[in-house]
């Protein structure tokens, strides 16, 4: 293992240890080139020794680099240090976990840990729309960082690594060797098969989260890991407001909802949670609920086009759209009809399967052209009557030419006039040593430009 004052990767030097788990140990380091305190994160020598571990590790860090949110501890470098063991290098964070935060006070306010449970949820949102379950959420990786402004923020950390591969027969939110998560906050699903589960164990996983903070103790508390298992699978637990009448029936209800056994029963996103929890905080992270919707509804959206070049349809689609409304386009070509798809009723199964993605692109051309000609029509609509107005003048002038009989051919050419002008001539009868009045080549004023005087 690496000692206090060791440089690693040429730029870090180690400068104390900040904290120690069953896989690894962090430290405080700092960037020798950038003047910057950072975290680094070591595997233990026994953890390195497990290829099972390594690589898991390695795949884990990659995840949590793809999340970009503030609620999530970000990844900043990776490497390997001379024996081979992997390291991290993360952002580094003063303040304390909840779960020290739990034990200097046995229960926390209500408006306090909505708060904390709301910024929870925009950090699971940011994971699961990258597809990453974080599997290990318990009050020790939600972390009360300080800002620099004097403020607090909640940082999820450690995603998909469980704090320790050896559990000690007498600590029970310790994780397991063969479970993957700490099983005292883990879903009846996760304790099954914890491979086959999905956000909606995360979602468990909170509720146990704020249950404890808010009653000091978890909903399945046990003495030993089978009891809790047990437990887990076939207990119901003491609603909340029994534990803490503190705490309103409602937001009781919200979290009962989050240990609802069957998944299907629970809320089924980070965004229904945090929209429920919201009316219980304090109102500073309220705005948390239409930027968590909004990335789940365009994680869903990206999720439905699972092919890149679906995904380039509709962005070119939109991109035309938007290029059209700003240069002010008055017409929309007629889109182009997707020519049917036949499939013959004896083919195979694999020659059906092969039809079905050009019904699908046919299916989303045909929406988007549905939707770019609402989109043009409305801005046809709004931009005022005055095309309107002139689109009518060209008719009733095509018409006047369509009905007016052409003159009877003569020895001299006649003077060109325009019909306009016998139009003008024939309908107004003016003196006969006066001039006519010579057009105005001045169009009707829009009536949008009245509203600019």
């Amino acid at each position: 293992m690496p000692k206090i004052g060791d440089v690693i990767a040429g730029k870090y030097r180690l400068e104390k240890v900040a904290g120690e788990g069953g896989m690894g140990i962090v430290y405080a380091a700092e960037h020798l080139v950038l003047k910057q305190r950072v975290a680094v994160k070591v595997l233990l020598p026994d953890a390195a020794r497990s290829e099972a571990v390594v690589e898991r590790f390695a795949r884990e860090a990659q995840a949590a680099a793809r999340i970009n949110s503030e609620h999530v501890a970000r990844v900043l470098d990776a490497g390997s240090l001379a024996s081979g063991a992997p390291f991290l290098v993360m952002e580094y964070l003063e303040g304390c976990d909840l779960e020290e935060l739990l034990e200097l006070q046995n229960a926390l306010p209500v408006a306090e840990v909505v708060d904390y449970a709301m910024q929870a949820c925009e950090a699971l949102a940011h994971a699961h729309a990258v597809g990453v379950i974080h599997r290990d959420l318990k009050p020790a990786n939600l972390f009360l960082a300080c800002r620099p402004d004097g403020g607090n923020v909640i940082k999820m950390l450690d995603f998909g690594i469980s704090k320790s591969m050896k559990a000690s027969p007498t600590d029970k939110k310790l994780t397991g060797q063969h479970v993957l998560g700490s099983p005292v906050y883990m879903s009846p699903e996760q304790l099954r098969n914890a491979k086959e589960i999905d956000a909606r164990a995360d979602l468990w996983s909170l509720g146990v989260v704020v249950y404890e903070m808010l009653s000091g103790t978890t909903p399945f508390d046990r003495d030993g890991v089978g009891e809790i298992f047990a437990a887990i699978l076939g207990e119901e637990p003491l609603p909340l407001h029994e534990r803490n009448p503190k705490v309103p029936r409602e937001l009781s209800d919200v979290i009962g909802k989050c240990l609802r056994r069957d998944p299907g029963e629970r809320w089924q996103d980070a965004g229904e949670v945090a929209k429920a929890l919201a009316p219980f905080g304090s109102g500073a992270w309220n705005d948390v609920v239409p930027r968590v919707e909004q990335l789940l509804a365009r994680a869903r959206m990206l999720k439905a086009l699972d092919t890149p070049i679906e995904t380039r349809i509709v962005v070119d689609a939109i991109a035309a759209a938007a290029e059209r409304a700003r240069t002010g386009a008055r017409s929309v070509p007629p889109p182009s009809q997707p020519k049917p798809t036949v499939v013959d009723t004896t083919s195979t199964a694999s020659e059906a399967a092969a039809f079905a993605p050009k019904r699908r692109v046919g299916w989303i051309l045909a929406a988007v052209a549905v939707v770019g000609t609402i989109v043009v029509i409305g801005l046809i609509k709004k931009s005022g009557d005055a095309p309107a107005a002139a689109v009518g003048a060209n008719v009733v002038t095509a018409q006047s030419v369509a009905i007016t009989p052409p003159p009877a051919p003569s020895a001299e050419p006649a003077p060109v006039a325009s019909t306009e002008k016998k139009a003008t001539a024939s309908a107004t009868a003016a003196p006969a040593k006066k001039a006519p009045a010579k057009p105005s080549t001045k169009g009707p004023r829009p009536k949008f430009l009245k509203t600019r005087e």
